[in-house]
C-alpha cells in the first residue's frame, strides 16, 4: 500500500480541507515548498498537490508555486484542482513535469477531454478524481451534484480508457472518520480500475483496513491531516532527527 502525502494549497499556504472548499479550510503552514521537502526527508515516494484556488475558481492558480515544489524534490508529483481544459493539462505535463494530472469536474462536463488527454499522453498520465457525497458525485469544488453515482461514473471513465481513479467521500475529508470501505469495495469489484483512497485516514488501523482489500486493486492511499498532526508514532521522531534544517511549524488545528 503506497502512502501519498497531500499538500492542499490555498492563498499560497498549506491548509486543511473541511467539507466544502470555499470557506471550510484551516491554515497549517506558510510554505508548501518546505512541507514538500519535509515529506521527502521522511522518505515518501510521491506527493499529491491540490490547487484549491483552482478547484474553487475553475482554473489553476498556482503554476509558479507548483513548479517550485516540483523543482525542490526528486520524487514524482501528481497535481489536481482546476484542470478544466487541454491547455492546462498540457502545461502541467510538458512544462512543469507533473507525473500525473488529476481531472475532476472536467471529466463530468467534458468527457471528450479525457479521451483527448489519454490519446495525447496515455492513461498512465491521467487520473480521475471521484468525489462523493451521499452516493452522488459532486463537482465544482464540491458545490454541485452531478446526478451520477460514484460507481456509474467510475464505469464511464473506465469505458473511456482510464486506468486509475482517486476516490473520496467528501463528508470524511479532514475529520479522521476513516475511509468509505464499502464504496471502495463496490467500485473495485465492479471495475478493473486501480484505486487510490483519499479522505478520512486517522491511524494505522485505517491503513490496515485498506491493506486487507488491497488485492481488489485499492493499492494506494492519500493522507493529509493525520500526517500534519503527527498521528503516526514515528513521525515526531523522524522530524526531530532528520529535519532540523527545515523551518516548519505544523500546529494542531484548534477546537477539534
Amino acid at each position: 500500500m503506497l502512502v501519498i502525502p497531500v499538500i492542499d494549497i490555498k492563498d499560497n499556504k498549506v491548509v486543511r480541507v473541511l467539507e466544502g472548499l470555499k470557506n471550510q479550510t484551516e491554515y497549517y503552514c506558510e510554505s508548501p515548498v518546505n512541507v514538500a521537502k519535509l515529506f521527502r526527508k521522511e522518505n515518501f515516494k510521491t506527493l499529491h498537490i491540490t490547487d484549491l484556488d483552482g478547484a474553487i475558481n475553475g482554473e489553476m492558480q498556482n503554476f509558479p508555486l507548483i513548479a517550485e515544489i516540483i523543482k525542490s524534490i526528486d520524487i514524482p508529483i501528481q497535481v489536481g484542482g482546476g484542470v478544466r481544459n487541454f491547455e492546462t493539462a498540457k502545461k502541467m505535463i510538458e512544462e512543469l513535469g507533473v507525473y500525473r494530472v488529476v481531472i475532476g469536474t472536467a471529466a463530468i462536463t467534458n468527457p471528450d477531454l479525457v479521451k483527448q488527454l489519454i490519446s495525447e499522453y496515455s492513461a498512465s498520465k491521467i487520473v480521475i478524481g471521484i468525489d462523493e457525497k451521499l452516493n452522488n458525485v459532486v463537482q465544482n469544488g464540491w458545490v454541485n451534484y452531478a446526478n451520477i453515482t460514484p460507481l456509474d461514473f467510475a464505469k464511464m471513465m473506465e469505458d473511456l480508457g482510464i486506468k486509475r481513479i482517486i476516490y473520496q467521500d467528501v463528508t470524511r475529508v479532514g475529520n479522521l472518520s476513516g475511509p468509505h470501505i464499502e464504496r471502495l469495495i463496490e467500485i473495485a469489484t465492479h471495475t478493473n480500475l486501480r484505486i487510490t483512497s483519499a479522505g478520512g485516514i486517522h491511524n494505522y488501523n485505517d491503513l490496515n483496513r485498506l491493506s486487507e482489500i488491497e488485492n481488489l486493486g485499492i493499492d494506494s492511499v492519500m493522507i493529509g491531516r493525520a500526517l500534519y498532526e503527527n498521528m503516526f508514532p514515528c513521525q515526531k521522531l523522524w522530524r526531530e532527527l532528520e529535519c532540523e534544517d527545515i523551518s516548519l511549524e505544523l500546529p494542531k488545528v484548534k477546537g477539534l
